[in-house]
């Protein structure tokens, strides 16, 4: 099983071989760089849009897990952010994980990231610093969001960077139990989880992460679970309002619930996207590998589009006044 599945990940980044070039041509403005941190070199790429002077928002975009050095490229060309940056007027970063992971807090030995304990979060500082040094970032707007092992990532953020991140849209991912353990976030985080109940490799209920494939790839706790972290830290204690999303498309076997809760400490928004028989996929982008491997893909919502009207709907992050 887990070599069909690296091959049909090796089939899907075959089709995208000669794609550097072309994303250059189809994302206007997508620039790549390169960062020491802590004696690593590390890569990202910036997508500016142009004419723009007034600080922007800067959005981090995390890809998942196991796609190698073409992580970065795999989650610009599935996610469509670019586009959506140059027509909305944000920054948006693609940063890089070491060997195309990240240390998210799981502690999986074969995963050099998290093996070396690589300081991603240290990473993504500097990557935030040194883009602000050449344009306009407006420091009380940077988010983050990110598939899979990027929607760990983004957990991890929001845990250990709440001074520097204002909101989170984690999309199939989870959270370590040693993270949830310490979750306590210094300021408010305004969260936006996006998770499907029939994942096959981030199980809903919690457990071990990516057993489909053949081999475990450390723990998550359940979805809910994070969600109650947020409300929590948030200082949220009424019930949410919940509601159905349209069902779109009858035949992509998926409907989608809405669980949206009151304004917590300083305006902080929770909202909890449960797919009703969702995979490990992307909501409103195309099936990526096959519904064997990462269950369905929904089409009744898009991810990207509802991820930056949520986090455009954020206050602000805001210093607690002594």
């Amino acid at each position: 099983m887990l070599r069909l599945a690296m091959f049909a990940l090796l089939a899907v980044l075959s089709v995208h071989a000669d794609a550097q070039d072309r994303v250059n041509r189809l994302n206007i403005g997508l620039k790549a760089h390169k960062i020491t941190v802590d004696g690593l070199e590390r890569n990202y790429r910036v997508v500016v849009p142009p004419r723009i002077t007034n600080p922007m928002p800067l959005v981090l975009v995390l890809h998942g897990g196991g796609f190698g050095d073409n992580g970065a490229l795999h989650v610009i060309r599935y996610t469509q952010f670019t586009p959506l940056a140059l027509r909305e007027g944000f920054i948006v970063v693609y940063p890089m994980g070491v060997d195309g992971n990240w240390n998210d807090g799981r502690d999986v030995e074969f995963i050099r990231a998290q093996k070396e304990n690589i300081d991603d979060v240290k990473f993504m500082r500097a990557v935030v610093d040194e883009v602000a040094k050449s344009h306009p970032v407006d420091r009380s707007r940077v988010f983050s969001t990110g598939i899979s092992n990027g929607a760990f990532m983004s957990n991890r953020l929001a845990a250990d960077a709440s001074d520097l991140v204002a909101a989170v849209a984690p999309v199939v991912g989870g959270m370590s139990p040693t993270l949830a353990k310490r979750f306590a976030p210094e300021y408010p985080v305004s969260v936006l989880v996006v998770q499907g109940d029939s994942d096959p490799l981030v199980p809903f209920d919690g457990g071990v992460v990516g057993m489909s494939l053949g081999k475990g790839r450390g723990i998550t706790v359940k979805s809910s679970e994070v969600v109650a972290k947020y409300l929590k830290r948030n200082g949220i204690k009424d019930k949410p309002e919940v509601k159905k999303l349209d069902n779109k498309d009858a035949d992509d076997g998926t409907t989608t619930e809405a669980r949206i809760y009151p304004d917590g400490e300083s305006g902080a928004k929770v909202r909890f996207y449960i797919v009703k028989n969702g995979g490990h996929t992307w909501p409103g982008k195309r099936q990526y590998l096959t519904e064997k491997l990462v269950g369905k893909t929904a089409q009744d919502f898009d991810a990207t589009e509802a991820i930056w009207e949520f986090f455009k709907s954020c206050p602000p992050r805001r210093l607690k006044t002594k």
